[in-house]
């Protein structure tokens, strides 16, 4: 049976990598015999869309398992719509994975572990612990003066704190790497987490303008009458840019192409814009 495990090393005895899309290599094992392919992910510092292109990959090299730390929301859903089951959860050295797996020791996880653009960032990873979102002080190593939670870590939790120079509260987050390593500066990544932070909110708001436009052209019935965007397989290339952009997860990806759910589509016609093949249509 082929799985892939992701891997901070090309080797069967390099820790397991927590990230999907931003791991440093995926391992293509065989389960037989342990043979293995070692692949360096190269969207590793994509700015998005690294867990579908990562998800894609695994499906062009036939995997049934993929077995990873913590895996986000557009990476689940497009490893589930090629037919791969995802296991999170895991952790230590990738041959003693591959032996938890034979064992039955993981289960398919049935949704996803971690928000989007989990693992942007954020250096090579101390945690594999997908939980790691609540108990302590959230990582350690992007805060403002010596943090945002407890003194040096980013943490937000239980009142404001003592001020932007010694942190926010005492955390709320326990091996959540959303930076640099403790041990080093923490000042100059200000500027950047505040720039990625402001960033996401941005693409939320669009998403959100982008939905309640749509949902008002239906209202007025200047809406089309058909329910769902109409995706062109002569032209779709299965790029998944349509899939990381709808508002709704309306879309994915089968056999490489886009693949609309009607019932869930609100014809917002975000995945029109995105488009670069100009594959999409709304009816």
């Amino acid at each position: 049976m082929k799985i892939a495990v992701t891997a901070q090393k090309p080797s069967l005895d390099s820790p397991v990598d927590p990230r999907f899309g931003r791991c440093a290599y995926f391992l293509v094992v065989e389960t037989e015999d342990l043979s293995f392919e070692a692949i360096e992910n190269t969207n590793t510092g994509s700015a998005s869309g690294a867990g579908i292109q990562s998800a894609q990959l695994m499906a062009e090299k036939g995997v049934k398992f993929v077995l990873t730390g913590n895996c986000g929301p557009n990476a689940h859903q497009t490893l589930s719509a090629a037919g791969i089951e995802v296991m999170v959860g895991a952790s230590g050295i990738v041959r003693e994975a591959i032996n938890n797996f034979k064992k039955g020791t993981y289960a398919a996880a049935n949704q996803p572990s971690v928000a989007g653009h989990f693992g942007m960032g954020a250096g090579t990873p101390q945690s594999a612990n997908p939980s790691a979102f609540g108990r302590g002080g959230m990582g350690g190593g992007m805060g403002m003066g010596r943090g945002m939670g407890g003194g040096r870590g980013m943490g937000m939790g239980r009142g404001m704190g003592r001020g932007m120079g010694r942190g926010m509260g005492q955390g709320m987050g326990g091996s959540f790497n959303v930076g640099q390593p403790p041990s080093l500066p923490t000042k100059p990544s200000t500027t950047e987490n505040e720039r990625a932070l402001l960033k996401e909110q941005a693409e939320a708001l669009a998403r959100q303008l982008n939905e309640i436009q749509g949902r008002l052209r239906q209202l007025e019935g200047t809406g089309p009458a058909q329910k769902a965007a109409i995706v062109d397989p002569e032209l779709c290339t299965g790029c998944g840019a349509c899939v990381e952009v709808c508002p709704n997860n309306a879309i994915g990806l089968r056999e490489g192409k886009a693949v609309v759910m009607e019932g869930d589509c609100i014809m917002c016609g975000s995945c029109v814009d995105i488009c670069p093949e100009n594959a999409i249509t709304l009816p």
